[in-house]
């Protein structure tokens, strides 16, 4: 297995992005309407010519030549289209628009749902819930229905974020020069704010096609593509945070679980005879299962690919992340699976192919069912796997997604290989799980 050492991310390329996005956000904010229109037009440009060139370079390598000189000539004859282009207001105003007013009303409509959800269940959070639903669905009515008149406020609303952005970023940097992250007292968690979700959403799949290349390439030589932080000791590592990536059903979108030591927690809809809407509702269920088979029945099995972000963390630290874990179990009972209780008839139970068997019967698994508290009830864009694998590390001082982004496997990961290319950051090592022959 061949380890590959990685850079980090200089600390003055981050503050110099940090300060490019903020003044960003403060023209986009101050400029007239019209300008800001120009500056959409020579950023596709960029993009078009970028993605192009960049593209013919890959293939070229790979021996693909249509496809790169195919690729090449779209994007340049588009870039080329829109700088001669005498600019319309009315589409560079309507396009934006109503494609961002589209997903606001799909974002709000997500956190109505999660409003329902706390209520239904007497969590948490439906307050503050609702006031994002009410907001992002009004914002997206007023640039769906008026795309042009509401340009404006789209332009104010693009250089807030961008500015809130670039505060994340600012908080980077100085962690990454101070080592804020390294202190072993450290419980305290940094608010990351990431990517519009409907980007992250995607993250997933576009890593899959990305791991396939490589496959196919020829660059990917083994079942594990490790990767560690130069000037960082691996052995330190204490709990791997696994992100799945399948295409397969309503995994499509990732699973997130820990691992600590040899053993991993996993939280999901392992009981299937309460599953909802596909899966999308159930009941929570919690599972311990040793690392090794588990990770090989999902490659082999559920035919994943797994990347685990190997974090360092303080014996405080560590000892927060179990005394969580130990409190999810409080709160739960042990699950009696279809497998188990074939045996108890004399039945051999091995047709048996339902989660819950899977896990006891072929990875030696247990399945507990949550009882009580705030994970009885599985929701998958709410209380899933990523809230709390999330909340397992909530005194990890490991970095948090903020309110304002839903948390999904895609802005997790995002998250994590962001601290993984920082310096002094507790996340060291970057293992992508391809064939199971090769785990040990």
């Amino acid at each position: 297995m061949k380890v590959m050492k990685v850079k980090s991310k200089l600390a003055f390329l981050t503050l110099l992005a940090a300060i490019g996005l903020f003044l960003l956000g403060v023209l986009v904010i101050i400029l007239p309407v019209e300008l800001v229109e120009d500056l959409i037009i020579i950023a596709l440009i960029g993009i078009l010519v970028v993605w192009g060139t960049t593209r013919l370079i890959q293939c070229v390598r790979i021996g693909k030549y249509p496809e790169g000189i195919l690729a090449f000539a779209l994007c340049w004859s588009a870039a080329i289209i829109l700088f001669a282009y005498d600019y319309s207001q009315d589409i560079f105003a309507v396009i934006p628009s109503i494609i961002v007013g589209a997903v606001s009303l799909l974002m709000g409509i997500m956190r109505l749902l999660i409003t329902i959800n706390c209520i239904a269940n007497k969590y948490k959070g439906a307050v503050r819930n609702a006031i994002s639903a009410i907001i992002c669905i009004g914002f997206g009515i007023f640039l769906v229905a008026h795309p042009i008149n509401n340009f404006g406020l789209l332009s104010t609303v693009a250089g807030i974020y961008l500015i809130i952005y670039s505060i994340t970023m600012f908080g980077d940097f100085f962690a990454s020069v101070f080592r804020a992250d390294m202190d072993e007292n450290r419980t305290k968690r940094r608010v990351h704010h990431a990517l519009p979700n409907i980007i992250n959403a995607v993250k997933p799949a576009n890593m899959i096609s990305d791991i396939n290349k490589k496959i196919q390439t020829g660059e990917v030589k083994s079942g594990m593509i490790v990767e560690e932080k130069e000037s960082t000791d691996p052995s330190t590592v204490n709990m791997e945070i696994l992100v799945h990536l399948t295409t397969q059903g309503a995994n499509k979108f990732g699973h997130v679980d820990l691992a600590l030591g040899d053993t991993i927690y996993s939280y999901g809809t392992y009981d299937s005879s309460k599953d909802k809407m596909g899966g999308f509702v159930s009941q929570g269920t919690f599972i311990i299962v040793p690392k090794i088979p588990y990770l090989k029945y999902c490659l082999d099995y559920q035919k994943k690919y797994v990347i685990g972000f190997g974090a360092s963390l303080s014996q405080k630290q560590f000892e927060a992340v179990q005394k969580r874990i130990d409190e999810i179990l409080s709160n739960s009972e042990l699950f009696e699976c279809r497998y188990e209780a074939a045996l108890k008839e004399g039945e051999d139970g091995r047709d048996l192919n339902d989660p819950a068997s899977n896990i006891v019967r072929d990875v030696g698994g247990k399945v507990y069912t949550v009882v009580k508290g705030p994970f009885r009830r599985y929701f998958g864009i709410n209380t899933n796997c990523v809230h709390v694998a999330d909340w397992i590390l909530s005194e990890s001082g490991i970095d948090a997604i903020s309110f304002s982004s839903l948390r999904t496997p895609g802005s997790y990961y995002a998250m994590l290989q962001n601290m993984f290319k920082r310096k002094n950051t507790r996340i060291i090592r970057k293992t992508t799980y391809i064939l199971a022959d090769d785990i040990q």
